[in-house]
């Protein structure tokens, strides 16, 4: 049933280093060959477990200060991750030695045995190989990727450790059943042909994954940018996940949107270049004033409003007569894009206290109805009355 991890151990048992320490125990102690296998194998097991213990010491006694003269955390990372994982292994691998010198076992005994310490060595390898490879990535996560200028390894340093984890693991499977002698190569087929099934069905999902890494890549926006995509909705990037984009909207509502819908949509983003951007002011002044003390007035509010440039500076154009106001826009440059509620609303309500008291009019529609009432005596010729 587990004829490789069998030959191993036949070949340890037979091995003439461990014939000729079964030898020199018999003949020391004068006990029988079986006698001296149970010795050698108890000496195997402990001195498996003094390794284990030396080597738990030298990681949690000496191993940091040594690491501690270096630049890198790597070393730190990695011996944490092997830390526990190790010392097992090696009691495994002790245990596995030691009941491979024992010669005198039934045969399915010795099989199942060699079945079950091969399948262990296997999984605990596999996990302190999945702990170094966690280990690799936070040691990148922590000292390499903040000093890059992309977002795309926070992103996917995460979805990379468990997915590394569980390729491991299905590796280390695939190798328990060849310890079984099973064939793995039809599972292998199975395992392609279902996932280009699962690839198919996770069409969507797969689709949002390289939405993400198109948007990672190429940052159209980043997390804390104010953006506004197709539709015209206006909100602050909070997350980019490898699904999906969450939006805080300017109501304070969270907008969940595929990466595959996002990607494609246009996007403006208002942080970028910076976050300064121009208003639009507008007010409408009455048929007869003066527009040019108007435009002086909104230029002067303008300028000792906070948060608005001086350079460029605020400018006042007519932009066009209308049925009954001459109406004036002003454009206005603001440092930060949140003050889109803070900087209009200042200047307008100065503007309304600065034009009453400059008495500039700002007039409101109004609409004249003229009634022509007609001259009796025309009427009365074009409809005499009807003599009886």
């Amino acid at each position: 049933m587990a004829g490789n991890s069998t030959s191993i151990i036949g070949s340890i048992s037979n091995s003439t280093f461990i014939r000729g320490i079964e030898s020199d125990v018999s003949s020391a102690t004068g006990l029988s060959p079986a006698w001296a296998d149970l010795i050698v194998a108890a000496a195997i097991v402990i001195f498996a477990y003094a390794l284990a213990k030396a080597v738990k010491y030298f990681i949690v006694k000496i191993a940091p200060g040594l690491a501690s003269k270096t630049r890198t955390s790597l070393d730190d990372h990695v011996l944490k991750a092997v830390n526990g994982p190790l010392q097992v292994f090696i009691v495994t691998v002790g245990i596995y030695v030691a009941f491979a010198t024992l010669n005198d076992l039934p045969g399915t005994i010795s099989d199942n045995m060699a079945a079950i310490l091969t399948i262990a060595l296997i999984y605990i390898a596999a996990y302190m190989l999945s702990n170094l490879a966690t280990a690799l990535i936070n040691w990148y996560k922590a000292d390499i990727a903040p000093r890059t200028e992309s977002e795309l390894d926070d992103v996917l340093m995460p979805f990379l450790s468990k997915a590394v984890g569980i390729i491991i693991f299905i590796l280390a499977s695939l190798m328990v059943l060849a310890v079984f002698n099973i064939d793995i190569t039809p599972l292998i087929a199975t395992l392609g042909v279902g996932g280009i099934a699962v690839a198919l069905a996770a069409q969507e999902l797969l689709s949002n994954v390289f939405g993400a890494f198109a948007i990672l890549s190429d940052r159209p926006y980043k997390i804390g940018d104010r953006i506004q995509v197709s539709g015209g909705m206006v909100g602050d990037v909070v997350e980019i996940g490898l699904r999906s984009t969450r939006i805080k909207t300017l109501d304070d509502r969270l907008i969940v949107i595929p990466n595959s819908d996002i990607s494609k949509s246009n996007i403006i983003n208002y942080s970028l270049p910076d976050a300064a951007v121009r208003f639009e002011v507008k007010v409408g002044i009455a048929y007869g004033s003066d527009v040019e003390k108007a435009s002086n007035i909104l230029l002067d509010i303008a300028g000792h409003t906070d948060g608005v440039l001086k350079d460029p500076a605020p400018k006042v154009y007519v932009k066009d007569l209308g049925d009954f106001s001459i109406n004036l826009l002003m454009h206005v440059w603001v440092k930060d894009y949140r003050l889109s509620w803070e900087v209009p609303d200042h200047i307008y309500r100065e503007t309304l206290k600065r034009f009453a008291a400059e008495n500039i009019n700002i007039p409101y529609p109004v609409t004249s109805v003229i009634l022509n009432r007609p001259n009796p005596i025309a009427v009365e010729a074009l409809n005499p009355p009807i003599k009886r």
